[in-house]
């Protein structure tokens, strides 16, 4: 059986996988350091201090929630590499199975339709997993940074989307082949979706352009 079957196909979803996560700007320090108020302080002066801790705290709330998220994808792409490592040795298995058999050649055509179904099932799992999680969580409003990260979610998300439905589009046509030939064209039509999705997501983010030089100012601004 040609390779590319399942070594190919692992190697492009996890190519795939790495437009998925925000970028480590989003995971930078978001906690502001507050000095406590003195029995001389004015209500002004501890009212906009409750407005920046409580900024801060939407912060870290955030973070931990985006964290979350990253980790279904993280959980997305491992259970799709177990489910086709686990069709493999399957594959692997029967072929072994068949040497010597006197129905060697059926039981290896036998395996092979298993590991093609096997493999178009887990991308159709794969591409209904990401459609399903949905957008990643928004963070606090009101400032600079929040808009970048905004910006940002928004182009992996469309990336995302467009992973999914190369894998849905790979999943249909993938199950139905039978020649080595077919599925050399099938997986080629996966390569260059995701690679059109790569080289528009690489030029958003060209626009999109570096993060905020300071958060510290931004975040005060928000929450005075």
């Amino acid at each position: 059986m040609n390779r590319f079957s399942t070594r190919g196909v692992v190697a492009v979803s996890m190519i795939a996988a790495l437009g998925l996560s925000t970028p480590a700007v989003a995971f930078a320090d978001t906690t502001t350091t507050t000095a406590a108020p003195s029995t001389t302080t004015t209500v002004s002066t501890m009212s906009t201090t409750m407005v920046k801790v409580n900024h801060a705290n939407a912060w870290r709330q955030w973070r931990h929630a985006e964290e979350a998220y990253l980790d279904e994808l993280k959980v997305i792409n491992r259970t799709f590499r177990a489910t086709v490592e686990v069709a493999r040795d399957a594959y692997r298995a029967a072929i072994k199975a068949s040497r010597g058999s006197n129905n060697g050649s059926a039981a290896r055509l036998a395996a092979r339709a298993a590991l093609t179904l096997s493999i178009a099932n887990a991308m159709g799992a794969r591409a209904t997993a990401l459609t399903s999680l949905g957008a990643p969580p928004a963070p606090p409003s009101g400032s600079e940074r929040s808009a970048y990260i905004l910006a940002l979610q928004g182009i992996n998300e469309t990336y995302r989307t467009t992973v999914a439905a190369a894998d849905a589009t790979f999943a249909a046509a993938f199950a139905t082949t039978t020649t080595g030939a077919q599925r050399a064209t099938v997986r080629a039509a996966l390569e260059l979706s995701i690679a059109n999705a790569a080289v528009v997501r690489a030029a958003a983010l060209t626009t999109l352009g570096a993060p905020p030089s300071s958060y510290s100012t931004s975040m005060t601004t928000a929450g005075a």
